[in-house]
């Protein structure tokens, strides 16, 4: 690690994050409701064709013509869907299909009901007339059409959506190899933080940093296992840092707080004299102040305690590396043109303005402050570091939320 109180740009933190988080472990699930939203960790292969047999496209008659000009035919058979025809259709004969049914060998084409002079409903007859020469092939769904066995149905990478799942099941697969989430503990440091229910006091506020984070880290694709509050006492602190590092059921620490440089900066005071830790000032706002290492052997990222700070940190630095943990393809942000009155910027730091992108491609900055406004915003712009004012009609670099 680089000494205490070093230097870095954002580039630079974030790859440090993604190094520090490393790459995720993988898992073998059914693939089922409790497979949505896993990234696959390896491609997902069709097991059997799909459709698995030449099949109805509609309720009526398979028919095999015995001349051009064929209209009436013998029923020989009735094939509801689920069952396998235990026959073949010579010329000149027709068997009643039901959408989905496996047609019998010998078919030409599906006549639809409605082209015959059947009743959709009932026994099959014993004949039928249809009202047109039929296409070869009409109304038939061949087999493998969609899928053929060993195609890649989804590339690794890939979220396991209801759709996937309904076509991995169709084309006959049970398991799937995911990415498995990473466990995460949220720890929010302060002594003037008081929980929802409770009554901050003269100089206290309420706590909000714990949940908004987990939050976060769950929008990542995380488990969060704990989410935890702590005061400005380091012996509370280094207490909780020990618990959590026994604990085997978290991956990650995330703190918020207690970063800066100036008194009871309770993360930095236990986390700081180790020397798998890392504190710097990054030229970024918000957000500046960071620190990542292990307390044992666990990661720790030590994010701002400003709501906003911490808001910024995790999306800007901290996401990119769980994507990649999670086997999430990177997020490439956009551009649009800003629209609004001109807005200062603090050149010499990359600075990441909570904005809004409108349905006609254009962006502003909601005329709001701090939290309101990130409430408000769906996206961030990312002002570079030369740049001290945004312009009406400047174009940007956009970051979706």
């Amino acid at each position: 690690m680089s000494a205490a109180g070093g230097h870095r740009s954002v580039a630079e933190h974030r790859a440090a994050i993604a190094d520090l988080l490393g790459a995720g472990a993988t898992e073998r699930v059914a693939l089922d409701r409790h497979a949505a939203g896993r990234r696959l960790a390896a491609d997902l292969v069709a097991a059997d064709d799909l459709p698995r047999f030449d099949n109805s496209a509609m309720d009526g008659y398979a028919v095999c013509p015995g001349s051009p000009d064929q209209r009436a035919y013998p029923v020989v058979g009735d094939v509801p869907a689920g069952s396998a025809p235990r026959f073949a259709l010579a010329p000149g004969e027709a068997a009643r299909v039901m959408t989905g049914a496996r047609v019998p060998e010998g078919t030409v084409a599906v006549v639809p009901v409605e082209r015959t002079d059947a009743s959709p409903t009932g026994p099959a007859p014993e004949r039928v007339t249809i009202d047109a020469d039929p296409t070869p092939g009409q109304h038939v769904r061949p087999r493998g059409e969609d899928v053929t066995a060993g195609s890649v149905l989804a590339a690794r990478g890939s979220a396991t959506t209801p759709a996937l799942i309904a076509l991995g099941r169709s084309a006959g697969c049970t398991v799937v190899e995911v990415q498995v989430a990473t466990r995460v503990a949220v720890v929010a440091t302060g002594a003037e933080l008081a929980p929802p229910d409770a009554d901050p006091g003269a100089g206290g506020i309420h706590e909000s940093n714990s949940d908004m984070i987990a939050a976060l880290a769950q929008a990542a694709g995380c488990d969060v296992r704990r989410a935890e509050v702590c005061s400005d006492e380091p012996p509370e602190l280094r207490a909780l840092l020990h618990d959590l590092d026994r604990d085997p059921d978290i991956d990650l620490v995330v703190t918020t707080g207690g970063v800066s440089a100036g008194a009871y900066e309770v993360v930095r005071q236990v986390c700081e004299p180790l020397p798998t830790f890392d504190f710097v000032h990054l030229a970024m706002q918000p957000g500046g102040p960071q620190g990542l290492g292990r307390y044992g052997s666990t990661p720790v990222i030590c994010l701002p305690g400003t709501p906003v700070g911490a808001f910024v940190a995790f999306e800007v630095l901290v996401r990119p590396g769980l994507d990649r943990r999670h086997g999430a393809p990177p997020a490439r942000p956009g551009q649009a043109a800003y629209r609004g009155k001109s807005r200062r910027t603090r050149a010499g730091r990359v600075q990441f303005v909570t904005s809004v992108l409108h349905d006609d491609g254009t962006v502003s900055a909601p005329d709001a402050r701090h939290l309101t406004a990130l409430a408000a915003a769906n996206c961030l712009i990312e002002v570079p570091e030369g740049v001290d004012q945004l312009i009406d009609g400047d174009v940007v670099t956009v970051h979706l939320l």
